[in-house]
């Protein structure tokens, strides 16, 4: 029996080798045959671990399995948006100083730069829709009576039943300021909602001295009623709708015929544009006509004739006016025609050629006022504005030229002025708002000296 103090490991690994050769004798061959001669190492029973030797065993079992290294991850770079959003880490107390901070969160430039120009955005788009601008607007006439010298004419347009401060306030305090001799508004005052208060609002604010005139645009409702009146009155009272009657009860005047206006020893005539290139007195005749048929109508209880006679009539007194002008105008006197749609070159150069000795139409206009185009309502920096709702010009009004946006334009004989206007533009529901296009009040001074361009 070996020794205890000569190696105790040695001795209990003879032992176990002294027991597996007892059990290898008593199975037998078939003990032998079931192991297996050639079998390989991985085929015989694993080795079971003895006490005592841990220590050995850690480094067999390290041979055998080699440490795996851990991977490390790189790190997912955050994706654009997210960087653009983020609000930044929490900050330490040290670095409070040299950091802008907000609840303690340091704040990242991106979104800081987004929050600043939406804010810049939203002021712009308020700016631009209640920020008034007047546009002073000379207009050269050669052979100008003496007594139309510096005649100023307020132009209004496209209100659209919008308010500008209570009661029309913040738009009445800029017209205050301005020196004008009477106030034309070129139609669309009311617009598509058929609300007549807010500009009833500004004839009420309007000096009682200033005399207005205004025509109907094509978002405001019909000038006619749909049903004439049940009721004994003046012919006008029965057939122009509410709000043009209301209007006139607050002092306007309706220029649905060509008015003259006395200055001094001369004549401006203010007409309708539509009509320029009527024949007055064939316009008359078939109206007279129609006059005579609807009476006889009337007077054999045919129903639809009694609807349609007072319209008729009224239609007929405005040809005989129209006709009565023709008559009257003369070379001296100024003729200002009023539209709300700006017109067409050709419609402007053809009411330049008819000639004064026919008899049948009104002469030239020496000025013509429009609105509607609004600026264009929207435009872009550099470009202006991109669109205006006018099939008659080309690319049916898509990135029209600018001098017919707005401004004064010579056109054969006429000088055409068009209005920026005070709202947006009743044809384009998709722009609800004026973008870089400040609302605007325009003074037309009539002048004989030439603007200081052409003396240079």
């Amino acid at each position: 029996m070996p020794d205890s103090k000569s190696g105790g490991k040695h001795s209990i690994r003879s032992m176990t080798d002294a027991v597996n050769e007892l059990r290898d004798f008593a199975g037998g061959e078939n003990a032998g045959e079931s192991r297996g001669e050639d079998a390989s190492p991985k085929d015989a029973s694993p080795k079971k671990r003895v006490y005592g030797d841990e220590s050995k065993h850690r480094a067999e079992r390290a041979e055998k399995t080699p440490r795996r290294k851990k991977k490390k991850r790189a790190k997912k770079r955050p994706g654009l948006l997210h960087r653009l959003l983020r609000t930044g880490k929490r900050i330490r107390r040290g670095d409070e100083e040299r950091q802008l901070t907000f609840f303690g969160h340091r704040l990242s430039f991106w979104p800081m730069f987004l929050a600043v120009f939406a804010v810049l955005m939203v002021l712009v788009f308020l700016l631009n829709s209640t920020n008034l601008v007047t546009d002073q607007q000379n207009v050269t006439l050669m052979g100008l009576p003496a007594d139309l010298e510096n005649y100023r004419i307020l132009v209004l347009s496209d209100l659209n039943g919008k308010r500008f401060g209570d009661r029309q306030s913040t738009l009445l305090r800029q017209i205050d300021t301005l020196n004008y001799d009477i106030v034309i508004c070129l139609g669309d005052m009311v617009g598509k909602g058929g609300d007549a208060e807010p500009f009833y609002e500004l004839l009420e604010g309007l000096p009682a001295s200033k005399k207005v005139y205004f025509i109907c645009g094509d978002s405001d409702p019909g000038p006619y009623v749909d049903a004439v009146r049940e009721e004994s009155a003046p012919l006008s009272q029965l057939v122009l709708a509410d709000w043009i009657l209301g209007s006139i009860n607050r002092g306007a005047t309706y220029v649905d015929r060509p008015i003259a206006l006395t200055v001094g020893a001369s004549t401006l005539w203010l007409t309708p544009s539509e009509m320029l290139n009527v024949d007055a007195y064939a316009s008359s005749n078939l109206w007279k006509e129609q006059m005579s048929q609807e009476e006889s109508g009337y007077l054999a209880g045919v129903v639809a004739d009694k609807n349609t006679l007072p319209f008729t009539s009224y239609r007929y007194q405005l040809a005989m006016d129209q006709l009565d002008s023709v008559n009257t105008m003369n070379d001296a006197d100024v003729h200002i025609t009023l539209s709300h749609v700006p017109c067409s070159d050709s419609f402007l150069t053809a009411a330049c050629g008819h000639s004064p000795t026919e008899g049948k139409y009104l002469s030239a206009p020496d000025i013509a006022l429009a609105g509607h185009y609004c600026g264009g309502v929207w435009n872009l920096p550099l470009l202006g504005a991109f669109y205006v709702p006018d099939s008659s010009l080309p690319r049916y009004g898509w990135f029209p030229d600018q001098s017919v946006v707005s401004g004064l334009r010579q056109i054969d004989e006429v000088q055409q002025y068009v209005s920026r206007g005070l709202s947006n533009c009743g044809d384009i529901p998709l722009m609800p708002f004026r973008l870089l296009n400040s609302p605007q009040v325009s003074v037309i001074t009539i002048t004989a000296t030439l603007p200081s361009s052409m003396l240079e």
